[in-house]
């Protein structure tokens, strides 16, 4: 390599140039490690048949150093066709994972189901992608559908990309699920990279796998256009400085009239504090508390807190930590569940919001917690419509539900609460 400046680079000493060196590398490894747009573009087909179910298609060198490939397989079409796995009409996102679906006809829901594993570059070992997030773009529709999807992947947060948003979002365990709210859409096929009221947030830390769902509610019979969709996706190849705190567990229990919050921790370095956070709805938390960490951290080191909620007005409470080190860095628990109870209502179960559209809300009261039941969906005339497990909380999507009364019906040994919902269309 010739060396544009050899006489000043002669005169630099033999320490100088090692730091300079270390300076070098310090900055190529934090421009590196910034979560950049990830890249689909060109995809070539690694397996199975073209736009068929179980095609798998390979984007390569999707992140900025080129480490990383893409597989994104159609698991499965519902109601509608693969048009095209990433199209980019004019006026599109050129790095965004656009599939096309085309409308087999018929009122109802039309979807398709897409897994997207991230591997080594030029061969299926898997490669986490750090920092990750998606942004669902254009989430509209027209006067002939109504436009949703879903993200599955680990440890999901989320949050709207505007105060005013025309999506509606809800989160099942790993599943995020958005939907169009806009009473007068003007969208369809198109997408507006630029109108954040149409968009949602999904963030996790670092996945291997994605899920994704998009599709619409078609609600005529006989539209068959084709609709686009839009997913901008960000990550680094790069794990990033990982907070210093090993939380090991976190309990939310009610007793007397107060919520035992219990946490312990392995590991703590360079902590600061941990804020508790507190919710009605699993969307906006506010504060309610703060613990500053022990001055001298063992091996293991427990942490408790009672909350009060005496007078507190709603059914469900969501708790979470808030945790932060003495350099700002922060990072979210998992979010913990507790449902309010009192003499009256030890064997009565809630479901909410009621009537329901998309996702139905199930919590047990806080006798029965602490053990796996099961649970049904049940139609007026007795039929079994959907079954499901829970614990402490469920939540059962009722967007493949026909509008109409329901009942949900848990059984505790030979205790057995029901309570009768309604599935609104909108």
């Amino acid at each position: 390599m010739n060396h544009l400046y050899p006489a000043i680079l002669t005169s630099i000493g033999s320490s100088v140039i090692r730091r300079l060196t270390l300076v070098i590398v310090i900055i190529i490894y934090n421009a590196v490690a910034v979560a950049q747009s990830l890249n689909f573009n060109t995809p070539a087909i690694e397996s199975g048949t073209d736009k068929q179910p179980g095609c798998v298609y390979r984007f390569s060198a999707i992140t900025s150093g080129g480490l990383i490939d893409a597989l994104v397989r159609v698991d499965s079409l519902i109601g509608v066709s693969l048009y095209n796995i990433d199209a980019t009409p004019s006026g599109s996102s050129t790095t965004a994972l656009q599939p096309q679906l085309q409308s087999l006809g018929g009122v109802g829901y039309h979807y398709a189901v897409f897994t997207i594993s991230f591997v080594t570059v030029a061969s299926n070992i898997p490669s986490p992608v750090y920092d990750f997030s998606s942004v669902f773009m254009g989430l509209d529709g027209s006067n002939q559908i109504t436009e949703f999807n879903a993200i599955t992947v680990d440890n999901p947060s989320w949050a709207y990309c505007s105060n005013t948003p025309k999506v509606a979002v809800t989160q099942q365990g790993n599943m995020v699920w958005g939907t169009a709210t806009s009473s007068n859409p003007a969208g369809g096929q198109g997408i507006d990279d630029t109108d954040s009221t149409q968009m949602y947030r999904v963030n996790s830390a670092a996945p291997k796998t994605v899920t994704i769902r998009v599709g619409y509610y078609q609600h005529q019979n006989g539209w068959n256009g084709n609709d686009l969709f839009s997913l901008n996706m960000r990550g680094s190849e790069l794990d990033p400085i990982v907070l210093p705190v090993d939380l090991r567990s976190f309990t939310a229990q009610l007793a007397n009239e107060k919520i035992w919050l219990a946490w312990s921790t392995g590991r703590e370095v360079n902590m600061s504090h941990y804020a508790i956070e507190r919710s009605y709805d699993n969307k906006e938390f506010h504060q309610v508390a703060l613990m500053f960490s022990a001055e001298t951290p063992t091996i293991s080191n427990n942490y408790s807190y009672k909350d009060p909620v005496k007078n507190t007005v709603g059914a469900v409470i969501y708790y979470r930590l808030k945790m932060v080190d003495k350099d700002g860095k922060y990072k979210y628990s998992e979010t913990k569940t507790v449902r309010l109870g009192n003499g009256n209502d030890t064997t009565k179960i809630s479901a909410y919001p009621n009537p329901v559209v998309n996702e139905l809300r199930i919590s047990i009261p806080q006798s029965w917690q602490k053990q796996t039941l099961n649970g049904q969906l049940i139609s007026t005339n007795g039929n079994v419509i959907k079954t499901f497990k829970i614990t402490t909380s469920a939540v059962i999507s009722m967007m493949d539900v026909p509008a109409g009364t329901y009942y949900i019906k848990v059984i505790n040994g030979r205790e057995i609460s029901t309570q009768a919902i309604v599935k609104s269309r909108n």
